[in-house]
């Protein structure tokens, strides 16, 4: 819920989907995004220059799991084996919902979301496993 007029991290929910179903992260520590973009500047000898921006990247991301349990590790295992195993794999959407400052809730959508494990974790004493998942989708939508 929001606080003193500001969204909290509390706001924000993910669900992520992918094709073998969803993917619950019961510790989802933080989620980070940017869109991508195509920067151009012009620079024409007569004038000021000219900022151009085009929509071609799609977005990109992370997020940090406190390892609870194997959920992240079995389904980047069981990927491998299915991408060598030559079975097609294919992309997945992320949900983002959003309680919003007046009570409405927005809801996007990342499509065309394909998961890296960049770091399973390192496990050391007394310390909690914290694994971190990247991911690029194609776009954004919003579906309210």
């Amino acid at each position: 819920m929001p606080q003193n007029g500001l969204n909290l991290g509390r706001d924000y929910k993910f669900d992520i989907y992918t094709s073998t179903g969803p993917l619950v992260l019961p510790t989802l520590l933080n989620f980070k995004r940017r869109k991508i973009n195509h920067r151009v500047t012009v620079k024409p000898l007569n004038g000021l220059p000219i900022m151009l921006n085009f929509q071609e990247g799609g977005w990109e991301g992370s997020f940090d799991v406190s390892r609870a349990d194997g959920t992240l590790d079995s389904y980047f295992a069981s990927n491998e084996a299915a991408y060598y195993a030559g079975i097609n794999l294919p992309t997945g959407v992320i949900q983002e919902t959003i309680e919003e400052i007046a009570g409405v809730v927005s809801t996007f959508q990342y499509q065309g979301v394909v998961l890296y494990f960049d770091d399973p974790g390192e496990a050391e004493a007394e310390k909690n496993v914290i694994q971190r998942v990247s991911f690029a989708a194609a776009t954004r939508i919003q579906l309210n």
